[in-house]
């Protein structure tokens, strides 16, 4: 397989690949190479600053196995083993039940056994502090939790103890670059590490993408990947959402993908949508009420003055035994 690669010499070799894996560069699928007295070290994304070749790897095999049949727990506690989580690059997150906590690192070991292209396994605790990143426990591996995650062709770096991401919003992302028209001038208002925006500029031809987000490591994260992928027309703002809309152009297509409280910004995106404008907002809820929550935010845009229709609605993952994150297209008919 062919790949980017750093070519060091052999008494240099352990330090810089040691340091390409801290920032989750180095590509463990495949094999490094040797010549003479030279290593080739393959790479997921060019490191800043350092040259780069192209050069044929050996791909590793890939021995993917289940999990559950290698995890070390008593057999009663087998059936709580999750089925699902979440791998972002070269590093796995899971939730585990109040009952395998005390497993935790045998069931990091065998995440890694099963799944020979992981660097490390992290035990999720849950969203912390203003920026709701992620609160990880190594469970196995290397306590290095940024990587670089690839997803329908492009790359982005990530590192979910500093910045939101969702891998499972993959093929939503792709959705939404697929609805943009040509000069489309669209905002994000919630952009993260900036997938959405930068898939829209590379699968599709917007104008420009406003990608706004509170969280400053989140915002360097989101150019370090405008400039990993060479993309064009996205401007990554610094700041609370709120302001910064009244200080763009209005949009042709709005993005609200903060599902704990998108709804809270309802009627500032509503404002600076244009008619024929789509709003798509993501929320969490009991699965029995988005359907009452789409009435409301449609009653709501009536009160001012706006005629919305529901384009399309979707539930989109599940987030708890009661509840899930749905998905709505948001149409402005017209003004009244």
């Amino acid at each position: 397989m062919r790949s980017l690669c750093v070519r060091v010499r052999k008494g240099e070799g352990e330090s810089v690949r040691k340091k390409l894996l801290e920032d989750g560069l180095l590509d463990r699928s495949l094999y490094v190479d040797r010549d003479q007295d030279l290593l080739y070290l393959p790479v997921l994304a060019a490191p800043e600053g350092v040259p780069t070749e192209e050069r044929e790897f050996k791909e590793r095999e890939r021995e993917e196995r289940d999990y559950k049949a290698l995890a070390k727990v008593p057999d009663e506690l087998r059936p709580l083993l999750p089925t699902a989580f979440d791998t972002l690059g070269d590093i796995a997150v899971i939730r585990l039940p109040d009952e395998l906590l005390p497993y935790a690192k045998q069931v990091g070991d065998a995440l890694m056994s099963a799944f020979p292209r992981l660097r490390s396994v992290f035990l999720d605790h849950g969203v912390v502090g203003e920026f709701r990143v992620l609160d990880l426990e190594v469970m196995a591996g290397e306590d290095v939790s940024g990587t670089v995650h690839t997803e329908h062709g492009l790359r982005f770096r990530v590192d979910p103890r500093r910045a939101y991401f969702n891998p499972r919003l993959s093929n939503e992302r792709r959705r939404i670059a697929s609805l943009v028209r040509d000069g489309e001038t669209v905002v994000d208002m919630f952009s993260g590490v900036g997938p959405f925006a930068i898939m829209i500029a590379k699968l599709s031809r917007p104008g420009v993408v406003y990608a706004i987000d509170l969280n400053p490591e989140a915002v360097q994260l989101m150019r370090d990947n405008v400039e990993l992928n060479k993309v064009k027309g996205v401007v990554p703002l610094e700041g609370d959402a709120r302001q910064w809309v009244f200080d763009l152009p209005c949009a042709d297509r709005v993005i609200m993908n903060l599902p704990h409280s998108a709804i809270d910004f309802f009627a500032d995106a509503l404002t600076r949508l244009k008619l024929g404008g789509v709003m798509h907002l993501y929320h969490i809820c009991d699965r029995n009420d988005f359907q009452q929550v789409l009435e409301d935010l449609k009653r709501k845009a009536l009160g001012m003055g706006v005629q919305l229709e529901v384009l399309r609605s979707e539930e989109l993952k599940t987030y708890s035994p009661s509840s899930s994150v749905y998905s709505a297209d948001l149409l402005l008919v017209g003004w009244l």
